[in-house]
């Protein structure tokens, strides 16, 4: 297992020649992350990057909410700390053909941070749930630490293991809500006065009215404006996002 994941190289998993085209966005870090309505998980990660010990942390809720970028922004920060750790996309790893499920997975125990997106994909397999279920058993009695995503609470998750079922029950559980226009809003204009910008409530309101949601997409926005707005010299307009962004 190649734990190395840099942000504009693919992650490698298991032998040469099982390779996955996933790669760690460098927008999506721990401090872009809102955990608004979430502190406890807050805590939780931070005790989670900072302790060698074994623990998981499992996280759900519906697409969009920023599963993803959380768990990219927790390898992102593990690996600044000079941590050895991994993002594997479940979605992208079932491409992979089932009789290889088990060689893809070897070596995952070199990393001390391993987070697992959408394990729901890789759980509703047989094969991949029983590579996984070995894996997984192993990655805890050799300390390694966890966090997963899934849509699904673990008690309603698809998974033909009920052991291994039990086992994702007893992690941290948190659900992942999204964030509701307001706070969207309000964030938005906070990570844009950290920018040394100023969005005014018409101009965040124009940028929902065309951006796609979800945080991701919106910080994406930002940082688009941010970049024009150091170039060009000009301050942030309606006229001037509508041309930044082509809308």
């Amino acid at each position: 297992m190649t734990s190395n994941a840099v942000k504009d190289t693919p992650q490698q998993l298991g032998s040469s020649q099982l390779t996955l085209g996933v790669t760690l966005n460098a927008q999506q870090q721990l401090s872009n992350f809102c955990f608004n309505g979430a502190p406890a998980l807050a805590q939780t990660v931070d005790q989670l990057l900072l302790n060698e010990q074994a623990d998981s942390v499992y996280v759900f809720g519906a697409q969009g909410v920023g599963k993803s970028h959380l768990l990219q922004g927790c390898v992102l920060q593990a690996q600044e700390m000079g941590q050895e750790a991994v993002y594997i996309s479940c979605s992208e790893l079932v491409k992979i053909p089932t009789y290889q499920a088990d060689e893809c997975l070897v070596g995952l125990e070199k990393n001390g941070l391993i987070c697992v997106d959408d394990i729901d994909c890789l759980l509703a397999d047989s094969d991949w749930a029983h590579a996984w279920f070995h894996v997984y058993n192993k990655l805890m009695q050799q300390g390694s630490r966890l966090v997963m995503s899934a849509v699904s609470n673990p008690r309603a998750i698809d998974c033909p293991l009920n052991d291994l079922r039990s086992r994702l029950q007893l992690a941290n559980v948190f659900q992942l809500s999204a964030l509701d226009e307001v706070a969207s809003g309000q964030l938005l204009q906070a990570k844009a006065k950290q920018k040394g910008l100023q969005l005014t409530n018409e101009q965040v309101a124009y940028i929902f009215s065309r951006s796609p949601r979800g945080l991701v997409n919106l910080l994406a926005v930002l940082d688009l404006l941010d970049s024009a707005s150091w170039h060009e010299k000009r301050r942030i307009t309606i006229p001037f996002i509508k041309q930044v962004m082509a809308w």
